[in-house]
């Protein structure tokens, strides 16, 4: 380039030399000039994500839930969870473990933005996968990144999202892509678009607790004697949850003085206990997810809230609000969908809920402040009728001949429950309930509340054996009778929980109360009474092993049954009278005593007892001889006592025993397994033991 002009103005001139390139601006340069591009600089991976947390604990079937959907071919997942549940630590964590094949890991923080728009995300993503200048307007920035993505494997997180709306433009478009949302909301819609929905709950009891520890800067304290406790209950006063878990944790870190042996006092609320600073946070998140709620919605929230139950279904809270239950079941989705509920786990058709412990606690202060007391007390009230009346309708299905001590109560919907199966069914999916309730209508001062419940309890007492439940739940109806003073009630209190006591082993404390029984009965004169007492201490004695004092007081059960004409209470006493004659090595006697019994029951339509009857019928049989003629009524009674776990394991014990006289040694050995399985389950482990050595001898 050369300028020959006279000029003054400047000019510039090369010679010698050739140039490729820019061109520079120099003034006059001689010689040779070579000008080389510099080497373009290696492409930025984009590795986003933010580190590990540094004491992550347990969630090992969250994770394996997420490989597993990883591994069929999964590539959105949802991961929901109140705040402060540890969502985003472990979407952290499960991703850092991916192998992403281009190595690319986006990041959005989503959580402290209200519905940013899609392209305010997408820019710097689009830049740090090389674009230079993003697209400014939604629609070509939502293009070119799915146009950018639907070749590469781009693993994506997507942090405290709102809804699904916000989620849909960012998520990636390649098929072998990843994208992981977390969000305090379900976000179920997400799942038409092939995510996997994931709840993440409170971490368990040992898992908080090793969290803890560990935050505290000792991890050995999780496994320490004299530290545990402390570490336990503070924990607990977290709610389990993993944010004020590692918040209080780095409290106590941060004063080495600090034991967690010794937790600061918890004789009341304060703000300076580490766990009530931790959870402020939580407290906030959950006042936003409250005030977003339609006021229908948060009536429900406010009422479960301050009510006993521990799960919950539409028909509950139906009765607690006076609502539709169609209304009560949207509304519990509505709540479950913002995470202020979990499912419960269970096998009931229809949903369950629960609130954690967290959510139960900022519910309770709402309605504190926002319901009165009169309200409060109201809803307490009609939880406990709404029990009453469900329960005394399965009662009547199950065992019709127990006697109820309170009025029909509240209507019920017609067809109920099809069967007894389904009414048993509706008392085990309250179990869980009962108890807090009971102690409830116990610190309201309503006594006949408390041993009408307990009353209507007994078909599950009866069939499903939870002794513990069954001797707390009549120690409260003996202590309500008591203090209003009604006799009657209280002697079917003690007569009912007597049994109890018997079948849990407790045969003194359960002869004790059977005297109480006898002596108000004689006093009131109710022969009725004083044979179920009489029956009751006939009992005990077989029980303890003295079927020859036995044998007095059942006689005199049946006298007294005789003149009053309760044929059900004969049928009752003259199989524990076969009883007695089978612990008196005479099993001919016994088997006239169990055919009357199954005569009189069955005519009464007593399936469960007649059935009863019929199973020791044939077990006296085994002991004549004739096994084969045991067996088939043993298989007859299997079916009457399906219901109990404990006469169906002693049905196929003695089963067991028929085949070995018969030599099928193989199917003894199975049914004594069976029945082994069942003791377990209503915590008779010595006999489970018993049939498993049996089971094993050859």
């Amino acid at each position: 380039m050369t300028n020959t002009g006279q000029s003054t103005a400047p000019s510039n001139a090369i010679t010698g030399g050739t140039l490729a390139g820019p061109v520079v601006q120099a003034g006059t340069i001689t010689g040779g000039i070579h000008h080389h591009l510099a080497p373009p600089s290696p492409p930025v991976i984009a590795r986003q994500l933010p580190r590990p947390a540094p004491h992550f604990t347990g969630r090992a079937t969250e994770q394996a839930a997420l490989d597993s959907a990883r591994a069929t071919g999964a590539s959105m997942v949802v991961l929901s969870g109140i705040s402060g549940v540890g969502t985003s630590a472990l979407a952290i964590q499960w991703l850092h473990a991916q192998a992403a094949p281009a190595g690319v890991q986006l990041y959005a923080d989503l959580t402290h933005t209200a519905g940013p728009r899609p392209e305010a995300v997408l820019q710097p993503w689009l830049r740090a996968l090389g674009v230079d200048r993003a697209p400014a307007q939604r629609a070509e920035a939502v293009a070119l990144w799915r146009s950018i993505t639907a070749g590469r494997a781009v693993h994506v997180l997507i942090d405290g999202a709102v809804d699904a709306e916000q989620v849909r433009p960012l998520i990636p478009s390649g098929p072998r892509s990843l994208t992981v949302i977390t969000s305090r909301r379900v976000l179920w819609e997400l799942s038409a678009d092939g995510a996997l929905v994931l709840p993440v709950t409170p971490l368990s009891p040992r898992d908080a607790v090793r969290l803890l520890c560990a935050a505290a800067g000792d991890p050995e304290a999780a496994e320490d004697g004299a530290a545990l406790p402390g570490a336990k209950a503070l924990a607990e006063a977290c709610a389990h949850l993993p944010l004020p878990l590692v918040l209080a944790g780095a409290r106590f870190r941060s004063r080495p003085g600090r034991l967690l042996a010794s937790p600061a006092r918890a004789s009341g609320p304060s703000t300076h206990l580490p766990q009530e600073h931790a959870r402020t946070g939580i407290t906030n998140a959950l006042n936003d997810s409250y005030t977003a709620l339609e006021p229908d919605a948060r009536r429900l929230y406010r009422t479960l809230g301050v009510l006993p139950a521990r799960t919950v279904d539409a028909d509950l809270a139906a009765a607690v609000c006076e609502m539709p239950p169609a209304e009560a079941g949207w509304l519990l989705e509505v709540l479950a969908d913002e995470r202020l509920l979990d499912f419960a786990p269970d096998d009931s058709p229809d949903p369950r809920y629960r609130m954690n412990g967290a959510v139960r606690d900022h519910a309770h202060a709402t309605a504190l402040g926002g319901d009165t007391e009169q309200e409060r007390d109201a809803a307490l009230r009609r939880l406990c009728d709404w029990m009453l009346a469900y329960a005394r309708h399965a009662q009547r299905l199950i065992t019709p001949a127990q006697a109820t001590l309170l009025n029909p109560g509240p209507p019920v919907p017609d067809g109920l429950f099809e069967d007894e199966q389904a009414a048993l069914a509706w008392l085990e999916g309250q179990e869980d309930n009962f108890l807090p309730v009971l102690k409830s209508a116990e610190s309201a001062g309503w006594d006949e509340r408390v041993f009408g419940l307990v009353d209507v309890w007994w078909p599950f007492f009866l069939h499903r054996h939870p002794y513990a439940l069954w001797i707390t739940a009549h120690e409260i109806g003996v202590a309500a009778a008591r203090r209003v003073g009604n006799e009657p009630v209280l002697r079917q209190m003690l007569a009912s929980g007597a049994i109890g006591l018997s079948a849990d082993g407790q045969l003194d404390k359960a002869t004790y109360w059977y005297e109480q029984v006898l002596e108000a009965a004689l006093a009131a004169g109710d022969v009725r009474d004083e044979g179920q007492a009489l029956l009751g201490l006939g009992a005990c004695h077989l029980d303890a092993g003295r079927p020859q004092r036995a044998r007095p007081h059942l006689e005199a059960a049946v006298s007294r049954w005789e003149s009053c004409e309760y044929l059900r209470g004969i049928g009752l006493a003259e199989i524990t009278l076969g009883e007695v004659c089978l612990a008196e090595d005479d099993p001919a006697a016994a088997k006239v005593h169990l055919t009357s019994a199954h005569r009189r029951l069955s005519e009464l339509t007593e399936t469960f007892e007649a059935s009863r009857a019929l199973a020791l019928h044939g077990h006296a049989r085994v002991r004549c001889g004739e096994s084969a003629e045991a067996i088939a009524e043993l298989e007859r009674a299997l079916d009457g006592v399906a219901s109990s776990a404990r006469w169906r394991a002693r049905t196929l014990e003695w089963l067991g025993e028929a085949h070995h006289h018969r030599g099928d040694a193989g199917t003894a050995r199975t049914c004594w397994g069976r029945a082994a399985d069942l003791y377990e389950t209503i915590c008779r482990s010595a006999d489970a033991e018993r049939l498993r050595t049996r089971a094993a001898e050859r």
